[in-house]
């Protein structure tokens, strides 16, 4: 509509009054009576009006069509329709900003994941803390961590002394992939800012990702953990590196990465005696606080390349049958890569007038009487190649059947005392393996799958773990009710690790008898009241342990673990009360010790300082686990072993904190262990090991993309 023919219409629809001052007189006569100066001036003031609301109106169209391509630009760059196609992925996904997942290994098959990046995910700075109710640990971030949840346990057989670090990092089945619009970034910092340099912490993360083409994306993340520590001679650097590519096709699906991880770390041996904390009013120095090694370091480095990939071929037995990629009947033929390297070099230095140093290790000496250089490597060269059958749909009951086999050269350098005489060698094992899978659905209700894996040849010849899986979901609201059912089963050979070892503190030669374990666990989700539960019960028969002085052993019985957690949040106006707790039971604690009840509860008011920009929550986060004998751990082994010392825990660790939510930039300010010397000083996590003492911690998280 032009100018001319809107100031028409809106002149026709003023209307006629008696008063000159107020309005324009229009006759029905061909002349325009009465106009006065003043009308006059009016009028020329409501044209200008007019204008001026035409150019608003115009500014608002322009917004309208904006705002209704909003969702276009996303998926659209310099002009070009940036659209997803892919079999692996429902339809409602591939237009979303931001997508994650994880993928499996062993049929290129992936999990959808729903990244949080809000100040709910970011408060927690340790990662043990956001998935679970606690850990023990050695009190510096990035130090040897194990959980308290007895099924959230990490477990690496191919180099057991890298399990403590697991948590900080990712492996090639943990380590997340992306699909998105347009490139996004994360940046961010926990750490001590303002504590002295001898005990300062620092936490970084840096993570870019990035699609290249709408099918294929590349990812980029950096993570550090350390710190000074509390004690001296603790201090700690743990290090990741991801690289991870993916591309997502019609047939064709393919995953790879490299993942690079170093943690150094100056080792102390923890404190002589705990009762220097224990019966002290207040820590005057903890830095002046006597403790085990002198003169202690570890270093340890893995690194892994991975590359996953499948094709499918559709197979047409009728031209009724469809061409649509993924659906109807389809092979894919697929091949996984892995190549990882495993080293732990551990030094120290004990001089012949340390008893304390000695002493710690029982007196044993077996290269050098003053000095230890233990170093063991493990390599591992890995290819698998598969099918995967779809021989009806991707939704059908039975959608996919899989089988493919499997070979791993595993070469192990752990120094002997013959290598003097006959050099020095690598022990290699040539492992052969079937593996096989199945999975279906039944629409949304129903969903289920199955692995089983045999050994045929080479270290775990005859070997065999089986696994299953069924999910339920109901939909009385929108978010429904979802419960799943994990049933696994396992027959296996004690790692390499607990089988043979030499160094200048330990060495032994076993011969254990196979370990068998049947675990079954149960999961509900009920979203909408945020509600999580989950039930685990393990039978262990020839359990693996590390017995009071470090040595390897197998306790030749069944011992049972029942575990049972809930996670419930509550809100009451302003005021939110999330709680998780975990009850559990072992059947012989001096083998596997477990605290009865570990408990997480973040308790908070939460109101919006600037409507939607700025939030803010103010509380705090206790974590509380009941006494009982925590694990001790051994520097020269790089394990956490068991102890009968004393029982640690009753004690509430409080952290007060303010936690804010600007925009997308989440920023919080805690302050650790707020009721230091409440009800007592037994703030220790593993055995000779505090947690932080009082300090102020800040931490700022800041995920971006370009619009």
């Amino acid at each position: 509509m032009s100018i001319t023919a809107f100031l028409a219409v809106v002149l026709m629809c003023i209307p006629t009054t008696t008063s000159a001052q107020d309005s324009l007189l229009i006759s029905s006569s061909d002349s325009l009576t009465t106009t006065s100066k003043d009308s006059l001036a009016l009028t020329k003031k409501e044209l200008k009006e007019l204008k001026k609301q035409e150019r608003y109106l115009q500014k608002k169209r322009k917004e309208e069509i904006k705002d209704s391509i909003k969702y276009i630009r996303d998926s659209t760059r310099w002009s070009e329709p940036r659209i997803l196609k892919t079999y692996i992925l429902e339809d409602s996904l591939k237009y979303k900003r931001l997508i994650t997942w994880k993928h499996d290994a062993l049929f290129n098959k992936i999990e959808m994941t729903n990244p949080d990046t809000t100040f709910h995910e970011n408060f927690y700075v340790y990662p043990f803390t956001r998935r679970d109710v606690g850990a023990t640990y050695l009190g510096v971030s990035g130090s040897a961590t194990q959980t308290l949840n007895f099924f959230k346990k990490e477990s690496l057989d191919i180099f057991e002394p890298f399990e403590p670090y697991l948590n900080y990092s990712y492996t090639p089945e943990s380590v997340p992939f992306y699909n998105v619009k347009t490139p996004a970034t994360e940046l961010a910092y926990w750490g001590t800012l303002f504590a002295n340099r001898d005990k300062e912490e620092s936490n970084i993360k840096v993570m870019h990702t990035q699609n290249l083409s709408p099918s294929f994306n590349f990812n980029f993340t950096y993570r550090r953990y350390g710190g000074k520590g509390l004690l001296p001679k603790e201090d700690t650097d743990n290090r990741t590196l991801t690289i991870t590519t993916n591309y997502l096709g019609e047939k064709y699906v393919m995953h790879s990465g490299y993942i690079s991880q170093s943690v150094k770390r100056t080792e102390n041996g923890g404190l002589i005696d705990d009762n220097v904390v224990l019966d002290s009013t207040k820590i005057e120095e903890s830095k002046e606080l006597a403790y085990n090694l002198q003169s202690a370091s570890n270093h340890l480095k893995r690194s892994t390349f991975f590359l996953t990939h499948s094709y499918g071929i559709p197979i047409r037995w009728s031209k009724e049958d469809s061409t649509v990629a993924g659906e109807g009947t389809i092979t894919y033929f697929g091949h996984t890569f892995d190549y990882s390297r495993y080293s732990k070099k551990y030094i120290d230095q004990i001089d012949t007038r340390d008893s304390t140093g000695r002493n710690f290790y029982n007196n044993i000496f077996l290269l050098s009487p003053t000095q230890s250089n233990d170093s063991i490597r493990v390599s591992s060269l890995e290819n698998k190649v598969f099918i995967r059958v779809q021989p009806w749909a991707k939704d059908a009951v039975i959608s996919k059947l899989d089988g493919g086999i499997g070979h791993q050269l595993l070469s192990i350098y752990n120094f002997k005392p013959n290598y003097y005489i006959q050099g020095e060698s690598e022990d290699k094992h040539n492992n052969v393996f079937l593996f096989f899978g199945a999975e279906g659905n039944l629409k949304k209700y129903f969903r289920w799958d199955a692995n089983a894996r045999y050994n045929l040849t080479g270290y775990y010849a005859n070997n065999f773990s089986l696994d299953g899986k069924a999910a339920f979901s109901f939909y009385p609201h929108k978010e429904g009710i979802h419960l799943t059912a994990k049933v696994e089963l396992e027959n296996k050979r004690p790692n390499w690790f607990n089988s043979s070892y030499f160094s200048n503190h330990y060495k032994w030669e076993n011969n254990f008898d196979n370990i068998t374990k049947t675990t079954l666990k149960g999961y509900l989700e009920i979203p909408r009241y945020k509600i999580s539960a989950f039930g685990g019960y393990s039978i262990i028969n020839n359990p693996i342990y590390y017995g009071i002085q470090g040595n390897v052993a197998q306790h030749n019985n069944v011992i049972t673990v029942l575990a049972a957690y809930i996670q419930k949040d509550f809100k009451l106006g302003f005021l939110h009360l999330n709680n998780r707790v975990l009850f559990q039971m072992s059947s012989n604690k001096e083998i596997i010790p477990l605290p009865d009840i570990s408990a997480n509860l973040k308790y908070f008011m939460q109101f919006q300082l600037v409507k939607n920009v700025l939030t803010a929550q103010i509380g705090a986060d206790v974590t509380f686990n009941t006494a009982y004998y925590a694990q001790a751990y051994n520097p020269a082994l790089g394990i956490f072993h068991n102890q009968n010392d004393r029982e640690i825990g009753n004690y509430p660790y409080i952290d007060a904190f303010v936690n804010l939510q600007w925009k997308r930039t989440s920023i919080f300010v805690k302050y650790l262990n707020a009721a230091q010397g409440w009800p007592n000083n037994d703030f220790f996590s593993a055995h000779h090991y505090i947690r932080p003492e009082s300090a102020i911690q800040i931490g700022i998280h800041w995920p971006f993309y370009v619009k």
